[in-house]
């Protein structure tokens, strides 16, 4: 080799394959699993931070009513997994984020199978495309916005 040129670096194929898919990295990952889990163990060791009563979580800077934070979190998943075939079951999250809504004492079962949900969508989250992630949380963001406002009803 003559000495002007630089050498290549060795081919690796990992790197052209999470190019092509756009897929999200660990560290996507940890933003946003990271606040979920930490409530989850919060609510587990029974010292949760609340506002008139009723239970809150820090995220993305804001704080948030847990139970709602679940219940958008388990639609948005919904969308989600049904687009990527994948088999999801809300209720654990959805029965959790009622009993927080009726300030009912949550069972350490209840937040077991939580995470268990939390755990699934992680999975999810790492086999699934940015873009995809990215359309069907905007899309679950306005339907949020929709249902603040009356101007559509949830389909029962």
């Amino acid at each position: 080799m003559a000495k002007s040129k630089k050498p290549r670096r060795k081919y690796n194929p990992m790197r052209y394959i999470r190019a092509d898919k756009n897929l999200p990295t660990l560290a996507d990952m940890y933003q946003l699993f990271d606040p979920i889990y930490k409530t989850l163990d919060d609510l587990a060791s029974g010292e949760v931070v609340s506002v008139r009563g009723i239970p809150v979580m820090l995220f993305d800077g804001v704080w948030a009513e847990i139970h709602e934070a679940m219940m958008g979190w388990a639609a948005c998943w919904q969308r989600i997994c049904d687009d990527r075939g994948v088999q999801y079951d809300p209720a654990p999250l959805n029965r959790m984020a009622k009993k927080l809504e009726n300030g009912v004492l949550l069972e350490p079962e209840d937040i077991e199978r939580a995470r268990a949900v939390i755990d699934l969508t992680k999975a999810v989250f790492l086999r699934t495309p940015a873009h995809i992630l990215k359309k069907h949380s905007i899309t679950e963001q306005i339907a949020i916005e929709f249902e603040k406002r009356d101007l559509i009803k949830e389909a029962a």
